[in-house]
């Protein structure tokens, strides 16, 4: 009974370390678990797992952590680098703490030695599986006291470790055993020691999950409609102590840890290449002792235009604003909202806390008459600063504007339904956000870029034809979360609760900037959200969601006019 138990543990704990290697697992298990009704208020409960979320977030958030420091391996994360003889080339001294937590011992120029024999069998079958995949990664599971349940690490070619782990003539066929923080498994496997008593169905499910299905291709594949796969799945999480509230969750927050520390290298000197032309961030400090931080491009002495990023953005334009800002004689002020990028979280965050800060922040630079410009999820904020400086705002532009509300019969794809989901699941939000900090990286931008473009053919051939893109966006993305979290998880859930939200005291020129094809942020949401507020409409045909940039050029041209 106790093997059948482990083995059926150790399932799962495998499926669940694969759905947390790639975040676009996430979108199916979001929809397992269902979304809450829209107009359902926050219970205590709610308010209790989402406080639960944010020590998680917290606990993530170390100091060490940003754009530069992901170019290295976490320091709590373990390594130990084998040789092809499996002989130990380096460790580093968080592998030494799991070892002696139990294990065994690691000397440089000899195999690990394990307590266990199983152990050393294990690692050994490991090995052998990863040569045979040729680069793949094995998850290895060592047996401890059973009290203590079991460690888990990956096993993955040396080469894939972020950073120098040896010289390259001894690591050129080496594999490296990479172990997550010690208080993570801990924490994880204290929540999964009891038995579970999984069905039959649900372990053959559990195991179409680890194998990479999707839930849609599992129900296919074992005969069953979709339905049936998500109760299956429902209960295996209620089983594994893993429920809906916040546990799963962190469970895979946790686990997303050790993929991230593996997915960290690369790209990163195309994203420094996107920065290079921008403006060093600046900041303030608000009367309440918060920063609030910003870029200052162009002209010192140009037109004033206070910018307002989207909602995973940061202050960082697109290359070649700098120059063409001095050119044109305007001076862009592109600040970072609480909670993102360098600014300070706001403990109250809303539209109107946001609007605020920003009218804060042009007092101290002194803008007195200034436009203001918008993108997606920036467009409330920028609206509430509108009206708050009231006739120091000469015009407002919006660019593919997302209003705090939407039409409900609005067509939406997958991934502005994935958006709805988790901001009708409040409890879900803070550490959603802050496993996205953790495995952030070009190629996690890139995927997720292609899948909410994936309804537009323009958007899909303007990246396609204009490859800085992908670079600027990881680049942008990467510092929205170089702190922290916060911000963009604030801001989702005052989105959902900004249902109220009117423009009717706004009293500078409105203009609505569109792609044709945004399925993203559709226009009629944005539309009905203004009602005749807007002065102009510009739908620019050929783009979707992704017009500021294709038209970027156009945009600062038509604010120098």
């Amino acid at each position: 009974m106790d093997a059948d138990r482990d083995a059926k543990a150790a399932l799962v704990i495998e499926t669940m370390y694969r759905i947390a290697a790639d975040l676009e697992n996430w979108e199916q298990l979001i929809d397992a678990l269902g979304a809450e009704p829209e107009s359902e208020d926050l219970s205590v409960q709610s308010i209790r797992d989402l406080a639960h979320s944010e020590d998680i977030a917290r606990l993530l958030s170390r100091s060490d952590e940003g754009p530069a420091a992901n170019r290295q391996l976490r320091r709590d994360i373990g390594w130990i680098v084998l040789s092809a003889q499996g002989r130990t080339i380096a460790v580093n001294s968080a592998a030494l703490t799991v070892i002696e937590d139990g294990l065994g011992e690691v000397r440089v120029g000899s195999p690990p030695t394990f307590s266990e024999p199983a152990n050393g069998e294990a690692l050994s079958r490991a090995l052998g599986q990863a040569r045979a995949l040729a680069g793949g990664r094995i998850i290895l599971k060592l047996q401890r006291d059973a009290e203590e349940g079991p460690r888990f690490a990956y096993l993955i070619p040396a080469r894939d470790l972020p950073g120098a782990v040896g010289p390259a003539e001894m690591t050129k066929d080496a594999f490296a055993v990479v172990f997550p923080a010690i208080e993570e498994t801990g924490r994880l496997w204290s929540a999964m020691r009891e038995s579970f008593g999984l069905t039959a169905a649900e372990v053959r499910l559990a195991m179409k999950l680890r194998d990479g299905r999707a839930l849609k291709e599992a129900a296919d594949e074992l005969e069953v409609s979709v339905n049936t796969v998500r109760n299956q799945l429902r209960a295996i999480f209620e089983k594994m102590g893993l429920n809906r509230q916040g546990d799963l969750i962190r469970a895979l927050t946790e686990l997303s840890a050790v993929a991230n520390a593996m997915d960290a290298d690369g790209p990163e000197r195309r994203m420094e290449h996107a920065v290079l032309d921008a403006p060093t961030v600046r900041s303030i400090v608000l009367a309440d002792g918060r920063r609030l931080a910003y870029r200052d491009y162009g002209d010192p002495a140009g037109r004033a235009i206070l910018s307002f990023h989207e909602g995973l953005g940061s202050s960082l334009m697109p290359p070649g604003t700098q120059g063409l800002a001095r050119e044109l004689g305007l001076r862009i002020i592109s600040a970072e909202r609480p909670g993102f990028g360098q600014s300070d979280p706001r403990s109250d965050y809303s539209f109107d806390g946001v609007a605020q800060d920003m009218v804060e922040l042009c007092d101290r630079l002194e803008l007195e008459k200034l436009r203001i410009g918008a993108l997606l999820s920036g467009a409330p904020s920028a609206l509430q600063t509108a009206i708050r400086l009231g006739p120091r705002v000469t015009a407002v532009h919006l660019y593919s504007g997302r209003p705090p509300r939407r039409l409900e019969d609005t067509p939406r794809n997958p991934l502005a339904l994935f958006r709805a989901r988790i901001e009708n699941n409040p409890w879900v939000v803070e550490t959603l956000f802050a496993v996205l900090r953790l495995r952030v990286s070009p190629a996690q931008v890139e995927k997720v870029l292609r899948r909410s473009i994936a309804h537009s053919p323009a958007d899909k051939a303007f990246v396609e034809s204009h490859p800085e893109v992908l670079p600027f966006i990881a680049a942008y993305v990467g510092e929205a979360l170089a702190r922290t979290s916060r911000g963009p998880a604030d801001e989702v859930r005052a989105f959902r609760r900004g249902q109220n939200l009117t423009v009717t005291a706004l009293r500078a020129p409105l203009v609505v900037w569109h792609g044709a094809e945004d399925v993203m942020a559709p226009l009629p949401d944005l539309l009905a959200f203004l009602g005749d507020t807007p002065r102009e409409v510009r739908v620019k045909p050929g783009i979707g969601h992704l017009l500021a940039l294709k038209h970027w050029e156009e945009i600062m041209r038509d604010a120098a006019a």
